[in-house]
Protein backbone atom coordinates (compact mmCIF):
# COMPACT_ATOMS: atom_id res chain seq x y z
CA UNK A 1 0.00 0.00 0.00
CA UNK A 2 0.94 3.40 -0.64
CA UNK A 3 0.56 6.34 1.16
CA UNK A 4 0.84 10.13 -0.04
CA UNK A 5 0.56 13.20 2.24
CA UNK A 6 0.56 16.36 0.59
CA UNK A 7 0.19 20.21 2.06
CA UNK A 8 -2.69 21.36 0.66
CA UNK A 9 -2.27 24.48 2.31
CA UNK A 10 -0.77 26.71 0.14
CA UNK A 11 -2.70 25.72 -2.43
CA UNK A 12 -6.02 26.31 -0.50
CA UNK A 13 -4.67 29.90 0.48
CA UNK A 14 -4.36 30.66 -2.95
CA UNK A 15 -7.27 29.86 -4.22
CA UNK A 16 -8.86 32.09 -1.23
CA UNK A 17 -6.78 35.60 -2.09
CA UNK A 18 -7.85 34.41 -5.75
CA UNK A 19 -11.22 34.42 -4.91
CA UNK A 20 -11.01 37.54 -3.23
CA UNK A 21 -8.90 39.44 -5.55
CA UNK A 22 -10.96 38.46 -8.22
CA UNK A 23 -14.93 39.18 -6.52
CA UNK A 24 -13.33 43.06 -5.98
CA UNK A 25 -12.23 43.64 -9.36
CA UNK A 26 -15.33 42.00 -11.23
CA UNK A 27 -17.55 43.65 -9.18
CA UNK A 28 -15.56 47.06 -9.83
CA UNK A 29 -16.19 46.30 -13.63
CA UNK A 30 -19.41 45.65 -12.87
CA UNK A 31 -19.94 48.77 -11.66
CA UNK A 32 -18.86 50.61 -14.34
CA UNK A 33 -20.88 48.35 -16.48
CA UNK A 34 -23.87 49.35 -14.77
CA UNK A 35 -23.48 53.00 -14.66
CA UNK A 36 -22.75 52.98 -18.50
CA UNK A 37 -25.94 51.50 -18.62
CA UNK A 38 -27.87 54.57 -16.79
CA UNK A 39 -26.51 57.09 -18.83
CA UNK A 40 -27.33 55.26 -22.20
CA UNK A 41 -30.84 54.27 -20.74
CA UNK A 42 -31.60 57.72 -19.38
CA UNK A 43 -30.30 59.18 -22.81
CA UNK A 44 -32.66 56.42 -24.84
CA UNK A 45 -35.89 56.65 -22.73
CA UNK A 46 -38.87 58.09 -23.79
CA UNK A 47 -39.07 61.28 -21.96
CA UNK A 48 -42.72 63.43 -21.05
CA UNK A 49 -41.50 64.72 -17.86
CA UNK A 50 -38.22 63.63 -17.55
CA UNK A 51 -39.66 61.90 -14.07
CA UNK A 52 -38.67 58.46 -15.47
CA UNK A 53 -35.37 59.20 -16.74
CA UNK A 54 -34.36 60.64 -13.03
CA UNK A 55 -35.39 57.34 -11.56
CA UNK A 56 -32.52 55.64 -13.71
CA UNK A 57 -30.22 54.51 -11.29
CA UNK A 58 -27.91 51.44 -9.99
CA UNK A 59 -27.82 49.70 -6.77
CA UNK A 60 -25.86 47.00 -5.25
CA UNK A 61 -27.73 43.13 -5.76
CA UNK A 62 -29.22 41.67 -2.84
CA UNK A 63 -26.19 39.57 -2.51
CA UNK A 64 -23.31 42.26 -2.67
CA UNK A 65 -21.79 40.69 -5.91
CA UNK A 66 -22.90 43.02 -8.55
CA UNK A 67 -24.81 45.80 -9.40
CA UNK A 68 -28.75 46.17 -10.43
CA UNK A 69 -29.84 48.40 -12.70
CA UNK A 70 -33.68 50.16 -12.61
CA UNK A 71 -36.06 52.61 -13.79
CA UNK A 72 -38.34 53.52 -11.39
CA UNK A 73 -40.84 56.35 -11.49
CA UNK A 74 -41.88 57.82 -7.88
CA UNK A 75 -45.64 57.19 -7.94
CA UNK A 76 -45.85 55.23 -10.81
CA UNK A 77 -43.61 52.14 -10.11
CA UNK A 78 -44.30 50.16 -13.79
CA UNK A 79 -43.99 52.86 -16.53
CA UNK A 80 -40.53 51.48 -17.09
CA UNK A 81 -42.01 48.29 -17.63
CA UNK A 82 -45.09 49.46 -20.16
CA UNK A 83 -42.39 52.17 -21.77
CA UNK A 84 -39.66 48.75 -21.94
CA UNK A 85 -42.76 46.09 -23.23
CA UNK A 86 -45.50 48.10 -23.87
CA UNK A 87 -49.11 47.66 -23.46
CA UNK A 88 -52.41 46.40 -25.49
CA UNK A 89 -52.88 50.48 -25.70
CA UNK A 90 -49.71 51.53 -26.25
CA UNK A 91 -46.43 50.20 -28.90
CA UNK A 92 -43.66 49.63 -27.14
CA UNK A 93 -40.71 52.17 -26.29
CA UNK A 94 -37.19 49.74 -24.92
CA UNK A 95 -34.51 51.77 -23.70
CA UNK A 96 -33.25 49.44 -21.11
CA UNK A 97 -32.49 46.26 -22.82
CA UNK A 98 -31.53 47.93 -26.19
CA UNK A 99 -28.92 49.95 -23.69
CA UNK A 100 -27.34 46.91 -22.05
CA UNK A 101 -27.36 45.43 -25.27
CA UNK A 102 -24.97 48.13 -26.22
CA UNK A 103 -22.91 47.83 -22.89
CA UNK A 104 -22.17 44.12 -23.56
CA UNK A 105 -19.03 43.79 -25.24
CA UNK A 106 -17.40 46.85 -23.05
CA UNK A 107 -18.76 44.38 -20.27
CA UNK A 108 -17.36 41.38 -21.91
CA UNK A 109 -13.92 43.01 -21.91
CA UNK A 110 -13.86 44.65 -18.50
CA UNK A 111 -14.73 41.15 -17.41
CA UNK A 112 -11.97 39.32 -18.97
CA UNK A 113 -9.38 42.18 -17.63
CA UNK A 114 -10.59 41.95 -14.57
CA UNK A 115 -10.22 38.00 -14.16
CA UNK A 116 -6.80 38.51 -15.74
CA UNK A 117 -5.95 40.83 -13.84
CA UNK A 118 -6.66 38.97 -11.01
CA UNK A 119 -4.81 35.97 -12.03
CA UNK A 120 -1.76 37.86 -12.50
CA UNK A 121 -1.50 39.36 -8.98
CA UNK A 122 -2.24 36.14 -7.31
CA UNK A 123 0.22 34.89 -9.39
CA UNK A 124 -2.08 31.76 -9.37
CA UNK A 125 -1.85 31.42 -13.62
CA UNK A 126 0.43 29.33 -13.70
Amino acid sequence: MLTIELDTSAFEAGLGQLHTEMAARTKAAAEVTAAAIVREAQGRVARRTGALASGIHYEASRDGTGYVVLAIRAGRPNVGFWLEFGTRYMTKRPFMYASAALEQPGHERRMGEAVQTAIDVTGFGG
